[in-house]
């Protein structure tokens, strides 16, 4: 054999198994996507029904007769915003620190925040125990101030996040916090959510205006970490976050937050 013909041979069998390493990534590629997708429980439109009518969570059949009401054309894009991590920061971004918009006055309030022209909506509420939803100091007893983050696609309310926080009124100020806590409802099928133990803390407020005595009392704060991962393109990222909430006397949370831990 000669030296040209054998240097052919080597070339030939070096080329044929960069084309058969080229073919077998390819396919592996291409398989990694597959597994990816049907492990995936909202891949699809109709993927995602499926979840929403095998799912034991709270709220899942509202979710899923108001998914089926959308046009093909909203689901798919439905499904492209779960799957979409910058439109999930900008979620998380915008429901950040929204609790000192309502006034003093109301206890109970709500405020809507719009993405997407409309298509992603972020609901805060915020409720409280009592009486009364006047402007005045709680009565003397146990009281709890809830704050819920709702996010909606086309409507459909996919994701709720509670947290809560129970303290003592002596009808002039806060002497006590008795507890917190933190639910959530999760219906993204992308998201994996779990919570650490909720915390909760009796803070301190002055205020002093010039030529008038200070004034001064205590809050009820309370406070979750929400450790969670996202599916995105066959593979994950942590969304780790920190909620938190101060509510005063008056049972109106003065601060809110939801950040990066």
């Amino acid at each position: 054999m000669t030296s040209r013909t054998k240097h052919g041979m080597i070339a030939a069998l070096g080329t044929f198994a960069i084309l058969a390493s080229t073919a077998s990534q390819v396919h592996a590629a291409e398989a990694e996507r597959t597994a990816a997708a049907y492990s995936d429980p909202a891949a699809t439109p109709a993927a995602y029904a499926n979840y929403l009518r095998s799912s034991h969570e709270e709220g899942a059949a509202e979710a899923l007769k108001g998914f089926q009401a959308l046009t093909q054309a909203e689901q798919n894009t439905f499904i492209d915003h779960l799957h979409d991590p910058a439109l999930l920061k900008s979620i998380l971004t915008k429901a950040s620190d929204q609790g000192t918009a309502a006034p003093t006055s109301s206890r109970n309030a709500s405020s809507t925040i719009a993405l997407n022209n409309g298509e992603v909506t972020i609901e805060q509420e915020r409720t409280t125990t009592g009486r009364s939803a006047r402007a005045a100091v709680l009565p003397k007893g146990n009281h709890t101030v809830t704050y819920n983050t709702y996010v909606k696609f086309f409507g459909v309310k996919i994701i709720k996040l509670s947290l809560w926080v129970n303290f003592h009124s002596n009808g002039r100020d806060i002497t006590k916090v008795n507890s917190a806590d933190a639910g959530k409802r999760n219906l993204s099928g992308v998201i994996s959510l779990t919570k650490s133990v909720p915390k909760k803390s009796l803070s301190n407020w002055r205020f002093c205006e010039p030529g008038k005595p200070c004034r001064s009392g205590h809050n009820a704060d309370a406070s979750v970490i929400w450790e969670g991962s996202v599916v995105y393109q066959g593979s994950t990222f942590q969304v780790d976050k920190k909620q938190w909430m101060r509510a005063n006397v008056y049972g109106k949370v003065t601060h809110y937050y939801l950040r990066n831990v």
